[in-house]
């Protein structure tokens, strides 16, 4: 039995990482950074994956890119790295491993929990990912951008499509943990 859920969830794992990869080529270009499907899906491993299948997922996907598989946005391999929105694939991960880990500590999981995880999935990922992105770019870039430029260039104009993104998830994840219980 145990051996049928580790085969299970790695099944998983692959399937959210592939779904993360398809996600950052579904995608909408604007300035800075261009808007993806990849925080649904990270949001959606988040919520209905274990911790460390959520975790590896999300892993899995960084790991792929950095040895370079050309699976995000802008390409792949180490020098992603130098990229200012590598922060957010790092954020990814984060996200994901955090949420699934709150998700199944509680003992119930109602839609207003699913919710608060799902923003602070969100939270994370900005957390992460605005503050490397001005590393990258005032630092080793030598840029000379405010932290207000930040905002409202990397926050602001994403507020929308995050709302989507994380409603899609929470209505899906609702849908869908109950169907993957059923079956491990």
């Amino acid at each position: 039995m145990k051996r049928k859920k580790m085969i299970f969830n790695i099944a998983l794992a692959g399937l959210f990482c592939t779904l993360i990869c398809v996600g950052a080529f579904i995608k909408i270009p604007i300035p800075n950074l261009p808007i993806t499907m990849q925080v649904f899906f990270v949001l959606l491993a988040g919520l209905v994956l274990e911790p460390k299948t959520a975790f590896f997922a999300s892993f899995t996907y960084m790991f792929l890119g950095l040895i370079g598989l050309p699976i995000f946005t802008g390409g792949g391999g180490i020098g992603y790295v130098f990229i200012p929105s590598f922060g957010f694939i790092i954020g990814f991960v984060v996200a994901a491993t955090v949420m699934s880990l709150i998700l199944h500590k509680a003992k119930k999981q109602p839609l207003w929990l699913l919710s608060l995880v799902a923003l602070a999935g969100i939270i994370i990922i900005y957390l992460v990912g605005i503050p490397y992105f001005a590393l990258i770019t005032n630092g080793y870039k030598g840029g000379d951008k405010s932290a207000i430029w930040f905002i409202q260039a990397l926050l602001v104009p994403f507020i929308p499509k995050e709302i989507i993104s994380t409603v899609a998830a929470i209505l899906v994840s609702y849908k869908l943990r109950p169907l993957l219980a059923k079956i491990k």
